[in-house]
């Protein structure tokens, strides 16, 4: 900061009265002591000391100035202190944005993190809208691809999955459909983003296809779109992640999993940054790290 040195020279010499004095103690010579009070003086456009044969002491601009400095000089002190405690244990608060149903699966991630770095916080915001990082001041998103945003850095994470599933006394009370087409004209819950529907596609001879339900319930929200399915109100195309203990204890089934495509690759996406803030850094070397547990969490199968 400019006259930071100025600053803290006038304060020295303001306690000690004496330019001689103020020299020895900063080991500086005497020359340049008076120097840096003579900048300063020249900067401010006032006379700072009053000079005579006998005393040094201030003028009244110099008294006003003195409380002044000194809380200036306090303040870039404590500055540099908190810099240096970064260096050694990140502070602050990270923004991070999902969908509501991923940050359910990685909920255990972020309590980890948050208790391995206690100086830390984090603000959720989850929701199925794709923020923009700059305008929100978001720090971190976790998005499927595929992503559009080439001005985003991605560090691909996991690869999610989807399922076809229905409960279990749903599907048995039905005849099971030969074809993943038919699934069409059964009781469905699809669930949408900001309006748009996201398809349930499937692989047929190496071929994509997709299939629209007749009539489907509709739901934003994929936490209510399982509570649906579990309840047997139709059939959910849901990530595995959200789905497979369902299927473990047996309330849900999957239907045609050998006509089900690979899956969307997951990103953690983040702004072009020359210099990312210490606790960004931490996260980002922590996410790196739990990459394989990510994996698992989700579902896929690559974590096996």
């Amino acid at each position: 900061m400019k006259y930071t040195e100025e600053l803290a020279v006038f304060l020295e010499v303001a306690r000690r009265g004496s330019f001689a004095q103020a020299a020895r103690a900063l080991n500086l010579p005497t020359t340049t002591i008076s120097r840096k009070v003579q900048l300063l003086e020249q900067e401010l456009d006032v006379k700072l000391f009053q000079r005579t044969t006998r005393a040094l002491t201030l003028t009244e601009a110099g008294a006003r100035l003195l409380p002044r400095a000194q809380s200036v000089l306090e303040t870039i002190a404590e500055l540099k202190a908190e810099a240096e405690l970064h260096l050694e244990k990140p502070v602050g608060v990270l923004n991070l944005t999902m969908p509501t149903s991923l940050a359910q699966g990685l909920a255990p991630l972020f309590a980890e993190f948050l208790l391995a770095y206690p100086n830390l916080r984090m603000h959720f915001h989850c929701n199925n809208r794709n923020l923009d990082l700059t305008t929100h001041r978001i720090d971190f998103a976790f998005r499927l691809g595929p992503l559009h945003d080439s001005c985003l850095i991605a560090l691909p994470l996991a690869r999610i999955r989807h399922l076809l599933v229905g409960q279990t006394q749903f599907v048995a009370a039905r005849t099971p459909p030969a074809h993943p087409s038919e699934i069409a004209h059964w009781p469905c819950v699809r669930s949408h983003v900001d309006g748009l529907l996201g398809p349930w596609r499937f692989v047929e001879n190496g071929n994509f296809f997709d299939v629209y339900p007749e009539n489907p319930v509709l739901s934003d929200d994929l936490l209510l779109s399982r509570r649906l399915v579990l309840q047997g109100v139709g059939l959910g195309y849901l990530p595995l992640g959200l789905v497979q203990k369902h299927l473990a204890r047996g309330m849900l089934v999957s239907l045609h999993e050998d006509w089900l495509p690979p899956g969307r690759e997951l990103f953690l996406v983040y702004t072009d940054k020359q210099y990312l803030p210490f606790k960004s850094r931490v996260f980002l070397s922590f996410i790196k790290e739990k990459q394989a547990h990510i994996r698992k969490l989700l579902g896929d199968a690559e974590a096996d």
